[in-house]
């Protein structure tokens, strides 16, 4: 059974195409805002802040430019070896 939308519904609804996806297009409003990184609930303690200065004190080291995935690995193995010395100092 086919019904009628009131004119209420109507304007709350987007004009249907037969060629639309379903996706959004990419110059729709608000998606260049950036979105924050992501990481697993292990890399918590990682911010940004810590991550662009590992970034900044490791490049101008190393004479090249760290990548994020680099400063994270960076930031992990320090803090495994703090851990150990820890560890080692407890015992």
């Amino acid at each position: 059974m086919n019904r009628t939308q009131t004119p209420e519904e109507s304007r709350n609804v987007p004009a249907q195409r037969d060629d639309m996806t379903g996706f959004s297009s990419p110059d729709e409003p608000g998606l260049c805002e950036p979105v924050p990184i992501r990481r697993p609930l292990s890399l918590a303690w990682v911010s940004d802040e810590l991550i662009a200065e590992t970034q900044r004190l490791w490049s101008a080291r190393y004479g090249r430019e760290v990548s994020l995935d680099e400063a994270i690995e960076i930031l992990s193995n320090v803090k495994r070896f703090a851990e150990m010395l820890l560890e080692r100092s407890e015992a």
